[in-house]
């Protein structure tokens, strides 16, 4: 599964990137927009041979402004499109300004409000672009309601489906959020923590990570901080490890590590850690 990032991080090396001129904030948007849409392509091959009908729901930042790509490039293939966007249009930055304008020559760009559950009835796809990585706040309620709805096609979200924490996996929203799961989740350039911990492993069916092109400025990033990335291994049977709501310590049984004596409890250490 390889590394692991947290939102912090990813932030540093994207603005590393952008400092040394290797590439500006829009180039980074129309990459990761252009790999949301290969992963679609990738994860659903019925999608790439035939298009179909598509709803991209954008929030007021930057992973708004990914949307906005998403949906210029399923239109240019032949898809049928509509937008619609939490937040207000002339508040947007200004790469997802830039974005939302370039789409706004195809179609329009509708206001949440004029969502409803009709809307995404019947769709082939649904794409979550609400809010990214940087989210630490709960989701407001017009967007829960959303994506309560988007469960009526296959759900794609962007970097991480609305309402999870990237660093920790927590869910911020109310105690009636919808138990919503991401057909698919594209991140970009490195996994992110939240996606294996807490509420973020359990409500993505699978994972897929997009180059944009920083693979330069994150050898660097790793030179720089050799102890600060996170590695992990593939799970064979994902669906075994997925733990429930509630679920606690003593759901899990019990684990009894013996190990050497001093000098000697370093592998009996990590068993432990590992364990818990």
């Amino acid at each position: 599964m390889g590394e692991f990032l947290t939102s912090a991080q990813m932030r540093a090396i994207e603005s590393a990137a952008m400092t040394r001129d290797a590439a500006t904030g829009a180039e980074l948007m129309e990459r990761a927009g252009r790999g949301v849409v290969a992963a679609i392509g990738a994860h659903f091959p019925a999608l790439a041979q035939v298009p179909g009908r598509a709803a991209v729901l954008c929030g007021p930042g930057n992973n708004g402004g990914d949307g906005f790509v998403v949906a210029r490039l399923l239109a240019d293939r032949g898809w049928r499109v509509g937008v619609w966007m939490f937040g207000a249009r002339d508040r947007l930055p200004p790469d997802a300004a830039l974005n939302a304008r370039r789409w706004e020559a195809i179609g329009p760009v509708r206001p949440l409000e004029a969502l409803c559950a009709d809307d995404l009835a019947g769709v082939d796809l649904v794409v979550d672009a609400f809010f990214g990585t940087g989210l630490g706040r709960a989701v407001p309620e017009e967007v829960v309601r959303a994506l309560g709805w988007a469960r009526a096609g296959r759900l794609v979200a962007v970097d991480i489906l609305s309402g999870i924490d990237a660093d920790d996996g927590r869910l911020h929203g109310p105690p009636d959020f919808p138990d919503v799961v991401a057909d698919l989740t594209v991140s970009f350039q490195c996994a992110k923590l939240g996606h294996v911990l807490g509420e973020g492993a359990r409500r993505s069916r699978a994972l897929a990570v997009a180059d944009i092109g920083l693979g330069a400025d994150l050898a660097a990033w790793r030179e720089a901080h050799p102890a600060a990335l996170c590695e992990a291994v593939d799970i064979p049977d994902r669906a075994a490890w997925d733990k429930p709501v509630g679920a606690h310590k003593y759901c899990h049984g019990h684990a009894l590590v013996l190990g050497g004596g001093a000098g000697q409890g370093g592998a009996a250490r990590l068993a432990a850690r590992a364990a818990l």
